[in-house]
């Protein structure tokens, strides 16, 4: 079998789960409730599992979050970025400047990463999404309460309540638990113990449901007008070499040549680069207009161009 075929089969599995996800919504098999529940589920509870075992179970250096802090950083520039390309363009689209911040991990990097290099390496993901995490419980947040279909805006959180809502934040805190556990020196035991290892049994059981549902998810939320595909196309591929060219100077000049990070660790960076921003950018959005329409025909454009490169990723890397 050549590399090729090989990487064929790691990404058909990924593929038909998508597409069984798009074909159950063209038979309206689910209602909107039902795929909001299952979002509930993976975010609140099964992908915070994983990414609890993830760490719990990998080796973590204290250097590596030295990389969550530049994607902080990354995810500040590509915000002040957008509003630069909002006034160059002459747009008036007030959530223009938000599309070309922040990265959506949960519901399509971690399935896409874990299905295809394994939940062994995933740590190396999630500790760069834990800088794009922060800026989106606070940077991101702070700029869509000014911003709103309706021009009423939304109730603005006081820096004290974006801090506490990023702490509960179900990813955070499988994060934080994990990390503490690895990092401690007693995950060891914590595995051996009969007691803890039966619940972390229990934890693993429900974070396997984390791939095949986001998945199914995934392909339940790919809806785009072809009538209005241009201007959100163009704007997605304008993100894309944006946010390709930040992955190649950091992986040349932070992740390889400042911290000498192995090769999963740059495939993580790149893998995080070519996601969509994240999904709560049109949560956040009140009211109905053609700007809202702009931002969701542009995340399910974003997650077809995604698949695609990611497809193009794995092949180069083999």
């Amino acid at each position: 079998m050549t590399a090729d075929s090989s990487v064929v089969f790691k990404i058909m599995p990924v593929v038909l789960l998508i597409a069984f996800g798009a074909a159950l919504k063209k038979r309206n098999f689910l209602s909107k409730e039902a795929v909001a529940g299952m979002k509930k589920l993976v975010l609140n509870f099964s992908l915070p599992c994983l990414i609890f075992l993830t760490f719990l179970r990998s080796d973590i250096k204290p250097e590596y979050f030295v990389i969550s802090t530049v994607v902080f950083a990354s995810c500040s520039a590509a915000l002040s970025l957008g509003f630069l390309f909002k006034r160059l363009q002459r747009s008036a689209n007030q959530f223009y400047p938000s599309v070309f911040s922040s990265f959506t991990t949960g519901l399509v990097g971690y399935p896409l990463f874990t299905a295809v290099f394994g939940a062994e390496q995933l740590y190396k993901l999630a500790i760069l999404d834990i800088g794009n995490l922060v800026f989106i419980f606070t940077v991101l947040t702070n700029f869509l309460q000014k911003v709103s279909c309706e021009f009423s805006g939304i109730k603005k959180l006081s820096l004290k309540e974006q801090l506490i809502g990023m702490l509960k934040s179900p990813l955070l805190v499988g994060a934080a638990l994990g990390i503490a556990a690895s990092l401690s020196g007693h995950s060891q035991q914590l595995q051996s113990n009969p007691l803890s290892s039966a619940l972390i049994a229990a934890v693993s059981l429900i974070s396997s449901l984390s791939v095949p549902l986001t998945l199914i998810i995934i392909g339940q939320d790919l809806n785009f007008s072809l009538r209005n595909f241009l201007k959100p196309a163009s704007a997605v591929l304008l993100r894309m070499a944006v946010m390709l060219s930040a992955a190649w100077l950091l992986n040349t000049y932070v992740v390889e040549g400042m911290l000498g990070l192995d090769r999963m660790f740059q495939v993580a960076l790149y893998t995080l680069f070519i996601l969509p921003p994240t999904f709560l950018i049109p949560v956040y959005i009140e009211g109905d207009c053609e700007e809202k329409g702009f931002v969701v025909n542009f995340f399910s454009i974003h997650i077809v161009f995604t698949l695609a490169a990611f497809v193009i990723l794995t092949v180069i890397i083999g």
